[in-house]
């Protein structure tokens, strides 16, 4: 089922990811589209720090401050993600959502070794999107982040952030 209630129909056994694209400042993040529970608008969100849909309450994910990027995050394409993994809610402000995409996982890719250090955690890898390098963010490292901002344990948190080894075809 998409993101917009629609049943999809499958003829051929390919595995895919599913993913909606978002921009943040200069960069383009990929989020794993089944944690995606929601897109909203400002004027749906107002400006507060949390926000409350369908009985859950979605904390605030600042990934500008996160990743160190600026974005104008006044625009009118600007949006909330509410994005869940079953027990972290977070709602994610984006400038821009581009689009929701299925990737052949033989299309998503490790991380170059550029990619040293906590960045490693951050991302699962990475995929083309028509002509755009996108980074395919880990959500158990995002959700994980706003564990330990709402007060879980160390070792819940450090459960959470822990990926797996990256090879191709296994970030999606």
């Amino acid at each position: 089922m998409s993101l917009r209630g629609h049943l999809k129909s499958t003829n051929v056994l390919v595995e895919t990811g599913s993913f909606l694209i978002v921009r943040l400042g200069r960069m383009y993040l990929a989020l794993p589209a089944d944690g995606v529970r929601g897109v909203l608008t400002p004027e749906e969100t107002g400006h507060e720090q949390a926000v409350t849909a369908a009985g859950s309450l979605y904390q605030l994910v600042d990934l500008t401050h996160l990743f160190s990027v600026v974005a104008d995050l006044s625009g009118l394409e600007v949006r909330t993600v509410l994005y869940s993994n079953g027990h972290s809610h977070g709602a994610i402000r984006v400038e821009q959502v581009v689009g929701l995409t299925d990737v052949e996982r033989k299309n998503c890719f490790p991380l170059p070794p550029q990619f040293r250090c906590d960045e490693r955690r951050w991302f699962g890898g990475m995929m083309l999107y028509e002509d755009l390098l996108v980074l395919i963010v880990n959500p158990a490292w995002m959700l994980g982040e706003l564990a330990e901002v709402v007060s879980l344990g160390a070792s819940e948190t450090s459960q959470l952030v822990t990926a797996g080894p990256l090879t191709v075809g296994g970030s999606c």
